[in-house]
């Protein structure tokens, strides 16, 4: 005759800390707002949307500087909020929105501004090339800590 024992203790703990982890996800926010940092920061040094080349500016052509990067004031104005519910990335500065998503500016409107999209967030929701499965596996990762051991 044979007999198997199965002892479920680990797989309980394990499930049970999957369990907390899933109702407690604000260090996987946390981890998740950290990236879209880190992926805009990324967007600034190459100069880029997830490698789509940005247009680069007339000032940076002229002055040999880098596009969106004048003072460096847009690039370090990047904060993030999170909550168990959401993790958000932006700027306080009033110019940032139209040099994201481009559009018309100064006054009466009077020169149009080529989109440079920073955030790894395109105006329309979509992440940029790769975002997505850098951000799994953070969320992933964070679902998993602690189980298993």
């Amino acid at each position: 005759m044979l007999e198997i024992n199965l002892d479920t203790k680990q797989f309980e703990r394990s499930l049970g800390q999957l369990l907390k982890n899933a109702r407690n996800t604000k260090p996987m926010m946390r981890g998740i707002a950290a990236e879209l940092v880190s992926l805009t920061e990324e967007n600034f040094e190459q100069e880029s949307w997830g490698g789509e080349k940005w247009k680069r500016s007339l000032r940076a052509n002229n002055e040999n500087g880098k596009t969106l990067q004048k003072s460096g004031q847009l690039a370090a104005s990047i904060s993030t909020q999170v909550s168990n519910t959401f993790a958000r990335i932006g700027s306080n500065k009033p110019y940032a929105a139209i040099h994201h998503m481009g559009g018309k500016a100064g006054r009466h409107k009077s020169v149009t501004l080529p989109a440079r999209p920073y955030l790894p967030i395109s105006k329309n929701g979509k992440l940029q090339p790769r975002a997505e499965e850098r951000l799994l596996e953070i969320a992933l990762d964070a679902l998993k800590k602690g189980v298993g051991k």
